[in-house]
């Protein structure tokens, strides 16, 4: 009854579920082995060999260390324009990891100001280059490694601005 433990609690008092269940156990026991089966070499998060491979069919050159050629990858296959903050934290979130970079934005600036962490830097030329890609044209995009730095007196946080583009479009008279 691996099948129940899938749904919600009130399925299980349903005799029909409980039925299609004890039916569906061996499926189900099949298809989450088929998937614990699938090497890591062949996710693009975590492939080396076959990073190559991911690149051509997208159309991407392969440069730079394995970390931004992961993040160009992963940044291509998520495809979907991020015309929200919220969608780009979420696309930001699975190519970088949760917690590893902050994205703001100043809509009265058209700006949208992006942090990876310390420890990420090497990331940030890939990371910019992909949303340069993404965002609209109008955006003016900020992108920065930051972190934190503790002295006996002060306490603050320390940035490196390493990206800064700004783009105007003005109609022809």
């Amino acid at each position: 009854m691996e099948y129940m433990k899938e749904l919600p609690e009130i399925f299980s008092l349903t005799e029909e579920y409980r039925g299609l269940g004890d039916g569906l156990s061996p499926e189900m026991k099949a298809i989450r082995e088929a998937v614990e089966a699938i090497p890591a070499e062949y996710l693009p998060g975590s492939a080396e060999e076959l990073l190559p491979r991911w690149e051509k069919i997208l159309g991407l050159k392969g440069a730079g260390n394995l970390s931004e050629r992961r993040f160009s990858v992963l940044s291509r296959l998520a495809g979907l324009r991020p015309y929200t903050i919220a969608r780009l934290r979420q696309q930001l979130s699975a190519a970088m990891g949760e917690g590893k970079f902050t994205a703001e934005v100043d809509p009265e600036n058209f700006l949208l100001r992006v942090e990876v962490e310390a420890g990420s830097e090497h990331l940030l030329s890939a990371m910019s280059r992909e949303l340069r890609r993404m965002i609209p044209s109008n955006i003016e995009l900020e992108t920065a490694a930051g972190g934190r730095e503790e002295t006996g007196v002060f306490q603050g946080a320390v940035m490196a601005v390493t990206d800064r583009l700004r783009i105007s479009v003005h109609e022809n008279e």
